[in-house]
């Protein structure tokens, strides 16, 4: 039996994303957690703290940087990832504007180095399955596709760590952070979209409350109606109607599919992290991927 080599990771950023991704990758065969940056050098989390990012990405251990600082942060960083030849995982949104995600995309495809952008549902079982309904026709042709989603409160109370740059106008706000995966999600499905329709209200820190829109791919519409209401509980549901039946994403990790077809198995994040890096095909997003739903978020936005 073949045996794999465990692949150092460095870790930028950690608040609540990088601490979850560092207990994520410690408990995996596949990977060792080498080192790790963050100005508020927090305490108690049993890594090395490097002295500064550049240290982390200059490592001759790690093989892999994962950037999970505030978006604003995530530009420099995969610059300081290309100049040393890392592997790279970044978490969405890839950028704040559309211009830095496009050089990030070129920088990364320039480098010729394994590189992904950790949207969910890359590799999400229920995101996965309804893919492969769609795929092999087991919905019939698609006829309609609605995104709901509310919210009670934005930032979100487990998100009060990284309030200040989820509250702010230019990082923030519940389409970059949370819409942008179902904006994934459509795009894997659908191909390109083009939004045209859209209705946009702003609260009193400048990030949405309201947002309706319309995006047009190839052979279907994308409805989508997002709000922060402060009196339900949080929720999400991505809908597909199809000729032959229908399935949806119910808050994150649900399938509401009752029709007869199989669903395949689906490997983990983890795993298909070290299949990239292990120089495989994989099912993480690209960074064209990534600058795709920037750009596609900023038009809603803008």
């Amino acid at each position: 039996m073949a045996t794999h080599q465990a692949h150092g990771i460095g870790v930028l950023g950690l608040g609540i994303m990088g601490r979850e991704m560092v207990e994520r990758l410690r408990d995996h065969p596949r990977f060792r957690i080498v080192s790790a940056y963050d100005p508020a050098r927090p305490a108690g989390l049993d890594l090395d703290l490097a002295r500064s990012a550049e240290a982390v990405a200059a490592d001759p251990e790690v093989a892999c940087v994962y950037i999970a600082a505030p978006p604003a942060h995530h530009p420099s960083a995969v610059a300081l990832a290309v100049k040393h030849g890392k592997a790279i995982l970044c978490e969405k949104p890839l950028a704040p504007t559309v211009a830095e995600a496009e050089v990030m995309r070129d920088l990364v495809a320039a480098a010729g180095r394994p590189a992904g952008v950790n949207f969910s549902f890359a590799t999400g079982q229920a995101a996965t399955r309804m893919r492969h309904l769609v795929a092999t026709g087991a919905l019939g042709e698609i006829r309609e596709a609605s995104l709901t989603l509310r919210f009670s409160a934005w930032p979100r109370a487990w998100q009060s760590g990284a309030g200040a740059w989820l509250s702010s106008a230019d990082q923030g706000g519940f389409t970059r952070e949370v819409c942008s995966h179902f904006l994934f999600q459509a795009g894997r499905l659908f191909g390109a979209g083009r939004c045209v329709e859209k209705s946009v209200q702003r609260g009193p820190q400048g990030t949405e409350v309201s947002l309706q829109a319309r995006i047009d791919y190839k052979n279907v519409s994308l409805r989508i109606d997002g709000a922060v209401t402060g009196d339900v509980e949080d929720h999400n549901r991505f809908e597909l109607v199809g000729t032959k039946g229908k399935a949806a994403i119910v808050d994150w990790q649900g399938l509401d599919y009752d029709g007869g077809a199989a669903l395949p198995a689906v490997a983990s994040m983890p795993d298909q992290l070290a299949t990239m890096l292990d120089g495989k095909p994989h099912q993480l997003a690209t960074f064209a991927e990534g600058a795709a739903v920037t750009a596609l978020t900023e038009t809603l936005l803008g």
